[in-house]
């Protein structure tokens, strides 16, 4: 591995990042996944052996590799090896249809292929020459250097492009650059204190952007990354056991599972320092479930793809000092962490006053590079290099950022205003309710109007209009949606976010 001479340009490059921590630490586990650990000096020499085998087939600077599998080494192999030498992966998710992972081929036009044998029929069907993980072909990548290995990459450069999640519409491709992603790591180790050996475990889907990124994110600092195949609540503990995990990231429904589970044990547990949790919303009931329950500190983040992750934060210090459930700003999504601009603004740019609603914006070194192949998006998503993010929210006096829904998802309903994150947060609360989604559906005289699909808990005896009158009195009657159905599952994407297109649907 090597490194640039020092320069004016402070923006540092994935290989550099490396090269870094096999200085540091090069017996150091870097990665244990797929029931084996590797150390930074073995994964910097697989990575060199597959960039320099990618560079023998054809793959160059600015190609694309698609990679779609459960998550494993393969995605630490191909997304340090493509970075390596300038090309880009496509992490892709294995349940996706074939249709739409077709769709994305053709958009994206990898040149090779990288999979685990579920995976791979789809990419074959879409026409890629496919590398299947395990099989002999693969091995054959990793078991030598076949040739010499180009020049780095520049910071520019693309190393990843991630797909929106598409809970209101089709993904876009969000491409990332070197930049970015180094920037983030940086920011996120600022923010969230890494300490001098940080043990992380992921168990949300890699092909997602804040998974994804925390393959770049470890390697500063030569932290210890596991790796879970998928999610389970026992493996889970297992793993934060038996390696000795200090932070990891959890969807909030995941929480739940694991603290329900007959496995848990607080001293199972007890190495854990932080635990992040984002990606979808929690009830305020629900995080302040989990800060009485884990002895360790909590860190919500909220970012997006276009971001790298997470912008703002509601911080372990902050969580320490919650008066209680009932605290506004437990269902905050915190202040801008350091290196990140968050402003929420009116539609003329300007800023807004306390308790105004407006569009969050963001100005960072961990911004995306633009859209895949859609210049008019790219400029569409940025106002004097800030990108609009679409979410509408408030500010308190103190900086805290509240979201009270999206711009797309806004209900207009007799010229008034209604946001359904402020209508979910009300119904959530409530002790028979699980969680709640709010749409809107046409109406011939308001033009639109709110629908609630509701789960509750199991035995609840909760009735439409106890819903319906719950909203008319904390919130207004304008609000009050005009149906309510029980439902025992709410449409999610793979990272557990409600997808709003399909909520509709379950009129049908």
């Amino acid at each position: 591995m090597i490194l640039r001479p020092p320069g004016p340009d402070s923006a540092r490059l994935v290989p550099e990042l490396l090269a870094a921590a096999v200085a540091m630490a090069p017996r150091r586990n870097a990665v244990f996944a797929d029931g084996a650990a590797v150390t930074y000096a073995e994964l910097a020499d697989r990575v060199d052996r597959l960039a320099s085998w990618l560079v023998s087939t054809g793959v160059a600077r600015g190609d694309r590799i698609a990679v779609r599998a459960a998550n494993g080494r393969i995605h630490f192999d191909t997304f340090l090896a493509a970075a390596r030498i300038g090309a880009a992966c496509v992490p892709l998710a294995t349940e996706l249809a074939d249709p739409e992972v077709a769709r994305l081929v053709a958009e994206t036009r990898p040149t090779l292929a990288f999979a685990d044998a579920t995976g791979a029929e789809a990419l074959r069907a879409a026409g890629l020459d496919v590398v299947v993980e395990g099989d002999r072909r693969y091995a054959a990548a990793l078991a030598e250097a076949t040739g010499g290995l180009p020049a780095l990459p520049e910071p520019s450069d693309t190393v990843l492009i991630v797909y929106t999640s598409g809970t209101t519409g089709h993904a876009k491709g969000v491409r990332l650059s070197h930049a970015a992603v180094t920037a983030n790591a940086a920011m996120n180790a600022g923010s969230q204190e890494f300490g001098d050996h940080e043990v992380y475990l992921t168990s949300t889907p890699l092909h997602h952007t804040s998974a994804a990124a925390r393959v770049f994110t470890m390697l500063d600092g030569a932290h210890t990354h596991v790796v879970m195949r998928r999610f389970d609540p026992a493996t889970w503990i297992d793993a934060v056991e038996t390696h000795q995990v200090t932070s990891a990231l959890v969807v909030p429904t995941q929480v739940h599972r694991i603290l329900d589970h007959e496995a848990y044990e607080p001293r199972r547990v007890a190495s854990l320092r932080l635990l992040v949790y984002g990606t979808a919303p929690s009830s305020c009931r629900q995080v302040w479930r989990m800060r009485q329950e884990l002895r360790c500190g909590l860190y919500h983040g909220y970012g997006l793809s276009e971001t790298v992750g997470v912008v703002t934060a509601l911080t372990a210090a902050d969580h320490e000092a919650l008066a209680g459930p009932d605290d506004p700003r437990l269902g905050s999504i915190g202040r801008a962490i350091a290196g990140a601009e968050v402003v929420v603004r009116r539609p003329d740019g300007s800023e807004v006053a306390p308790g105004e609603v407006g569009e969050i914006t963001v100005r960072t070194a961990k911004v995306m590079s633009g859209y895949w192949d859609d210049p008019a998006a790219t400029a569409a998503a940025f106002t004097d290099g800030r990108l609009l993010t679409g979410d509408l929210a408030t500010v308190d006096g103190d900086g805290y950022i509240t979201i009270v829904g999206r711009s797309k998802d806004l209900i207009i309903s007799g010229g008034v205003n209604i946001h359904p994150a402020q209508i979910e947060q009300v119904i959530a609360a409530h002790p028979d309710v699980e969680e709640a989604a709010v749409f809107g559906i046409p109406d011939p005289d308001w033009g639109e109007v709110p629908v609630a699909a509701v789960r509750t808990s199991p035995g609840s005896a909760l009735r439409p209009e106890d819903v319906t009158d719950l909203v008319a009195a904390q919130l207004d009657r304008r609000s009050r949606p005009r149906q309510v159905l029980f439902v025992e599952n709410l449409p999610r994407t793979a990272t557990g976010k409600v997808r709003r297109q399909d909520l509709p649907r379950l009129l049908d």
